[in-house]
């Protein structure tokens, strides 16, 4: 069986170490004799034995080892001779514990040391502590607070085992207690119902439950018992001076230290016990960012992030400060030199697969060819690369990717960085650019003078990364960080986000998915998990936990069943058993909407239905827009249910929003176009931003849409499709119904930005003149930028909100009544106020939220999971970055903007909103806006 699903991390004994370990010393040679161990004997007649008990004893493969066994190893043999592995007898508990009661020279381990058998025995040690809980059924619902809610449940024991007397001594009755002689039993009667608790080391009942069911986290902890030392037990004739020289031996394994300062003690530790193993390894990075990079001397990104949490998951003592970023090609050189090292991130390929040892997939990404957009390099088939030069980082993934599509490699030319191969680019040394799709956009957006002069050409594939491990690191250790890893994937806090979505929402936001399966094999699945839960209920909750077809899809992952009661508790999950057991009512996605509270309400009220949320994609791991099917059924048990599956969301196209009518883009995409048009003139400044604007083959000129600039005199800076114009003054230009538009373009930016009608001419139909409708906004305070759509449609919602004087006039008056707040009554208090549902300046689904202009959240009252939080690089579905949109428009004073984002009033449903964001001061600001199916809220 994999070692790497064997092992339960081992926190809790962690956290005991610094509590047991004696003060560290060192013997000399002399010191040594002196304390009797130089030439002990040892009895040539003892027994040995000992039990399946990982970490500490247990047989993996034909091989007996642990801590204890290793440690029995190294005392013996600091003894004078060493008593093997192969001389120790793997038994059931009750037999060695008998054996060693009974006399006969026997050793025992490892064993608590408690003072009902403080006589019976004579004791060597610590070797380590150990854990007592209670396990119980995921869907068992039982919660136990204090010993007396244990009355009326059966509790399987080992006979024998020490969990007896911690259970007896905390007032369970004899009668509850259910003894077996091996754990196989005891998880048969569990999962029969026979029995409802199970006691046991947490650590190896992880281990016993994967054995045994093939999950580890089968069963749940609902009760923890006492922390116990655990010791070598001798049986009472075993010679007084054999046991002295043993616990004298173990005495000096601990205290001796290598040259490093690490005892020998303490190495054996470290294989098995993962906080202290992993604190030891060497981290490395490299530089590829938004995954792992430096900035402002420290070492940063998405994969560095997750590293965090996982070693504050297991407990191991290391951060981004014990990362050190190295050249890839000497990164893998020092891995594959086992040095006890870890990197990442790294694609996993079969050239690689025996190299190292693996941990993930933690996230995934595309790798593509970048070129100048001015090349007009066209890549439609792998024979077209071939043609190029194509710099690729040394030894990284791209140069395999490359040569599998049949790149020569005379053709593919090295560099040491990221930074290095775009100077390259840039500089004419190549034509194409292989790399990551958001490292490369990074390294621009940092070093271009215009990243948007490079695109990309040709997708060479998408894959996940992993943490790669040298092999001398002990698999013990690789499995817990996968494990660690899991569970921050799959563990969830108080409010329904697990660490690893929220580190990908700030770094990466929300992804639109490509669909690999249809909504009706969802509905489907749905319906065929319905009706095997209306006839056997138990059984089907076990195969979707155990992730059996069809419950979920072996080919595709992301198609499976997860199953809520009408309390909104988990039940079964074939992606997440984790999630089992656990309620979810009231807690919400990683946005913020309490999607499953949707759920329940559309599942009362109308049996069937559809909710939007965000969740993540099993295998690919980023997050994504996901939609629900869920369906009301009652089981054979007679309860309630409702069944789930669902699906992957692509981002609303052009043609879901066309309006029926000439205009090949809706307002919503002209206003989102227009915003990503200020965001970028923002940070490029407005002499870049005016070349890109009147470039007819640039960034802003889609279709239709294009962007026109003007200062605040009338004077023209962009307008690409009549370059004659730039520099004219057109103040006093009017259009063919005598309407001096260009004032009213003026004005309404100066106003805070909005629509402006009036007849054009449409370049792209021979300058025919036509209705339109442009969306304007100011720079700064002396030049605005827009854009326009032709024969616009009547009814539009958002131009109806944007054009009410009532509604813009009412939001300017919100906000500033809560700026005025702010200024009477302090920052820290203003904050808290804006913070509180009930409180003044929060009115159904207008309220008020504000930020400092790093894009962190300092007030959001229906979302306080995200108080803290750096969104800055947020999208809606129009891809308008739309935090750093306000920010832009608080620091030059303040102004409307329109984007999409989750509404209260409809279970934080994804909705179009208007808002009014306003400067406080120089360290903070503030917004507010209407959802436009809200229009009378303000109105």
């Amino acid at each position: 069986m994999s070692r790497s699903l064997r092992y339960m991390y081992f926190i809790f004994i962690a956290v005991m170490f610094g509590t047991l370990l004696p003060a560290i010393g060192c013997l000399t040679e002399s010191e040594v004799e002196s304390a009797g161990l130089s030439g002990a004997t040892i009895p040539v007649d003892l027994t040995y034995y000992t039990e399946q008990l990982p970490p500490y004893n247990y047989m993996e493969n034909g091989t007996l080892q642990g801590i204890s066994v290793d440690l029995f190893e190294e005392v013996t043999g600091k003894m004078g001779k060493k008593v093997t592995r192969e001389e120790v007898n793997l038994v059931p508990w009750t037999e060695g514990y008998q054996a060693a009661l009974s006399g006969n020279n026997t050793v025992l381990f490892s064993m608590v040391r408690s003072p009902e058998r403080e006589q019976s025995f004579k004791w060597a040690g610590p070797i380590y502590s150990d854990r007592y809980v209670l396990f119980a059924r995921r869907d068992s619902g039982i919660t136990i607070e204090s010993p007396e809610d244990l009355k009326g449940y059966r509790v399987g024991v080992i006979a024998d085992d020490m969990a007896i007397r911690q259970l007896l001594d905390i007032g369970v009755n004899q009668s509850q207690l259910v003894p077996e002689s091996n754990v196989s039993a005891i998880i048969g009667r569990l999962g029969n119902n026979e029995i409802d608790l199970w006691a046991c080391p947490e650590d190896a009942g992880r281990y016993f439950a994967e054995e045994v069911t093939g999950n580890y986290y089968s069963y749940t902890v609902v009760y923890q018992l006492e922390t116990q030392d655990l010791y070598y037990a001798f049986s009472k004739d075993v010679p007084d001076s054999f046991v002295r020289s043993f616990q004298q031996a173990l005495d000096a394994v601990k205290q001796e230290k290598d040259p490093e300062g690490i005892s020998t003690y303490d190495r054996i530790l470290g294989k098995y016990i993962p906080s202290i193993g992993l604190a030891r390894l060497n981290y490395l990075t490299e530089e590829w960012a938004p995954f792992n990079y430096q900035e402002d001397g420290n070492v940063t990104g998405i994969s560095v992030e997750i590293l965090e949490a996982v070693c504050k998951n297991i407990g191991v003592n290391r951060s981004r400060a014990d990362v050190r970023i190295v050249p890839l090609a000497e990164a893998f050189r020092i891995v594959q030199n086992n040095t006890s090292t870890v990197l990442f991130s790294i694609v996993r390929t079969p050239e690689r697969e025996s190299l190292y040892k693996w941990a993930g997939p933690f996230t995934r990404a595309s790798f593509v060819l970048y070129a100048p957009v001015s090349s007009n390099i066209t890549i439609s088939s792998p024979e077209d690369i071939d043609r190029y030069r194509i710099g690729a980082v040394r030894a990284s993934i791209e140069n395999d990717l490359l040569a599998s599509q049949g790149v020569n490699e005379s053709q593919i030319i090295n560099g040491q960085t990221p930074e290095a191969l775009f100077r390259m680019l840039e500089g004419g040394q190549i034509d194409l650019w292989a790399t990551g799709d958001l490292a490369g956009r990074h390294q621009m957006l940092q070093t271009a003078a215009d990243p948007n002069a490079y695109e990309i050409v040709y997708t060479l594939s998408e894959n996940d990364f992993y943490y790669i491990f040298s092999k001398d690191v002990p698999d013990t250790l690789v499995s817990a960080f996968q494990q660690a890893l899991d569970t921050v994937r799959d563990q969830r806090d108080e409010k329904g986000a697990s660490d690893y979505e929220c580190i990908i929402y700030r770094n990466l936001g929300v992804r639109c998915a490509r669909q690999t399966f249809t909504d009706d094999k969802v509905m489907a699945l749905v319906n065929t998990t319905a009706e095997a839960i209306e006839k056997n209920a138990s059984d089907t909750f076990r195969r979707i936990n155990a992730g059996e077809a069809p419950y979920r899809d072996s080919e595709d992952p992301g198609l499976y069943a997860f199953i809520y009661d009408t309390n909104l508790t988990i039940v079964a999950h074939a992606d997440n058993i984790q999630s089992v057991g656990t309620n979810f009512r009231g807690k919400t996605d990683v946005a913020g909407k309490p999607f499953r509270d949707e759920i329940l309400e559309g599942a009362l009220k109308n049996g069937t239905g559809w909710v939007d949320y965000v969740y993540m994609r099993p295998v690919q791991t980023n997050l994504y827009y996901k939609t629900a099917y869920y369906r009301l059924t009652i089981g054979s048990d007679g309860n309630s249910y409702i069944v789930c599956s669902g699906n992957y969301k692509l981002c609303q196209n052009r043609s879901e929003l066309m309006p029926a009518n000439n205009s090949t883009a809706s307002p919503e995409e002209l206003v989102a176009f227009v915003e990503k048009a200020f965001e970028y003139a923002h940070v490029k400044g407005q002499e870049p931003a005016l070349r890109e604007f009147n470039n007819q083959t640039g960034k802003f000129v889609d279709g239709e849409l294009y962007i026109f600039a003007y200062d605040t005199n009338g004077t023209t800076l962009a307008l690409p499709f009549q370059p004659d114009i730039i520099g004219t003054n057109r103040w006093n230009v009017t259009d063919a119904n005598g309407t001096l538009f260009i004032q009213d373009l003026i004005s309404t930016a100066q106003s805070g930005g909005g629509f402006v009608r009036y007849l054009y001419a449409d370049p792209a139909d021979n300058f025919t003149v036509k209705q339109k409708l442009s969306y304007v906004m100011m720079v700064d305070n002396d030049w605005l930028i827009g854009a326009g759509i032709y024969n616009p449609p009547d009814n539009s919602s958002i131009v109806s909100v944007g054009t009410d004087p009532k509604v813009r006039e009412n939001l300017k008056s919100f906000v500033g009544a809560a700026i005025t707040y702010a200024d009477t009554n302090g920052k820290d208090a203003a904050i808290t106020e804006f913070n509180n549902q009930n409180g003044t300046f929060v009115h159904d689904s207008l309220y008020v939220y504000a930020f400092d202009y790093n894009g962190t959240t300092l007030a959001l009252p229906y979302q306080p999971q995200l108080i803290g939080t750096d969104l800055s690089d947020l999208q809606d579905p129009y891809g308008v970055n739309y935090t750093k949109v306000e920010i832009f428009l608080a620091q030059q004073g303040g102004g409307f903007l329109f984007y999409h984002y989750y509404d209260p009033a409809r279970n934080m449903t994804l909705e179009p909103k208007m808002s009014y964001v306003q400067k406080v001061d120089d360290t903070w600001w503030l917004g507010a806006g209407t959802y436009i199916k809200d229009l009378s809220q303000i109105a």
